[in-house]
């Protein structure tokens, strides 16, 4: 946490002092001036700093999802190219803000040069950190000790590798440990990645071990054997140098999570503020139809099995609940879930209001507290989670969501199992542009109305 923490404000600190020199060199620095002579006067710096101060968290956003915080260890070479792709996305969004802002007008070639300088800027800062960041670790903690797991050529070359990297303690093992459970076995040897040989292990044992070290935190990676390396891209790893296939978390982390929450945390108090007067309207309706709250409130499970407590407009009579038992049988759906067509517990006004989703609109504020967010699997009733396989369980590895995959792609007329693939598909190919997506189809499932009920 600390040293992403610095890397951020290295990040801030670098991209300031590049603006401040790309001013400088445009408008003051006579050489410059010689071959690029400014027609319309020179701007006051003012005009700049402010466009910097709105231009810094755009920039630290789109660092975030590039994953500039995630590997402390990257290569040299692949540190400049992950901060020229940085760098480049951010100078592409400020063309854009000037090219859409027409409050004052800023030299294009400013921001050209702005980028060109953070470029070289940041990758010397963030080297120079990370070598600080090595040398302490090393003098405080030892090397970082890395468990590789199989035999063979591969596991010799591994080995060859690291007696190279005075910054890596490699320890190997044939097999897991048989005498101790792997998590005793990391803690006790205080590993801090683990590298399994593909040849040596089963596909199952392979993914049994990725998640065990994920519920540890520990990075799992597979060293493919040749005939791997000849099909599809090839994750480079930083520390080793070696082709390594990194198997990915199915939830959220990092710079993605950041992201995510952000975007959810912005469009939905924007949402809140745009619909109280609607809100306000669907409550009186709902008090004058039936007797009872006008919220329906309900214990869900949340992300990471954690319950939280669940808000909607009320559409069903006081005591739903209670008469729910008696409904199971004819449940509509097949699987855990319950659904029912005709479900006689449904005021007049919530017939309406689940027609068109607006029981839903409450569920802005379990956005707002960090419960949910605005598109992911939905939250699940607690008997209905208690009767997850482990694939449908996947589901809950992310943070549950007012809409999602399946509800753009036939709402209530999906099986379950649909529901379910629908979900660990979003959740393995999550990215914003998704979120969009499925954002921007919602409200015309909404208006066909199709499989609502």
């Amino acid at each position: 946490m600390f040293f992403t923490a610095s890397l951020l404000l290295l990040d801030i600190c670098g991209l300031a002092l590049a603006f401040e020199l790309a001013y400088r060199a445009r408008f003051l620095w006579p050489a410059f001036l010689n071959l690029f002579p400014v027609t319309r006067g020179i701007p006051d710096i003012a005009l700049y700093h402010q466009a910097l101060q709105a231009l810094l968290p755009i920039c630290v956003l789109v660092f975030f999802y590039a994953g500039f915080y995630r590997d402390p260890i990257l290569s040299a070479y692949d540190e400049f190219v992950q901060v020229l792709r940085g760098v480049l996305m951010c100078s592409l969004l400020a063309m854009a803000m000037t090219f859409a802002y027409r409050g004052a007008e800023y030299s294009r070639l400013t921001i050209a040069l702005w980028a060109t300088y953070s470029v070289f800027i940041l990758y010397v800062l963030r080297e120079l950190d990370k070598m600080l960041l090595r040398r302490l670790l090393f003098r405080v903690s030892g090397p970082r000790r890395v468990l590789v797991i199989g035999k063979g050529n591969m596991v010799d070359t591994i080995q060859r590798m690291a007696e190279q990297q005075p910054f890596v303690k490699a320890l190997f093992l044939e097999a897991l440990p048989q005498n101790e459970s792997l998590e005793q076995y990391l803690h006790r040897h205080s590993v801090s990645e683990i590298l399994l040989t593909q040849g040596g292990h089963s596909p199952q044992k392979i993914l049994d071990t990725a998640a065990a070290c994920e519920q540890l935190n520990i990075p799992c990676k597979i060293v493919p054997d040749m005939l791997e390396l000849r099909r599809g891209e090839i994750v480079v790893d930083g520390f080793l140098n070696l082709p390594t296939f990194r198997i990915k978390p199915l939830s959220l982390y990092g710079g993605d999570f950041f992201l995510k929450r952000s975007f959810d945390v912005t469009l939905s108090a924007l949402l809140l503020t745009v619909l109280f007067f609607p809100i306000l309207l669907i409550a009186i309706l709902i008090k004058l139809d039936s007797p009872g709250p006008v919220l329906h409130k309900q214990e869900r499970l949340g992300f990471q099995l954690k319950p939280f407590m669940f808000y909607k407009f009320r559409t069903m009579v006081a005591n739903a609940n209670d008469l729910l038992e008696e409904l199971k049988r004819l449940n509509d759906r097949q699987g855990p879930a319950f659904k029912m067509k005709n479900d006689p517990r449904i005021t007049r006004v919530g017939r309406w209001l689940r027609r068109f989703s607006l029981d839903e609109i409450p569920q802005i504020w379990n956005v707002l507290r960090g419960d949910m967010s605005l598109v992911g699997p939905r939250p699940q009733v607690l008997w209905e989670a208690a009767s997850y396989d482990d694939h449908a369980k996947k589901r809950l590895r992310v943070k549950p969501g007012i809409t999602g995959l399946w509800q753009v792609s036939g709402r209530a007329a999906l099986s379950y199992d649909e529901m379910i693939n629908l979900d660990v598909f979003y959740l393995e190919n999550w990215s914003l542009g998704l979120d969009l997506k499925i954002l921007l189809r919602t409200l015309p499932a909404i208006l066909a109305k199709e499989g609502a009920y």
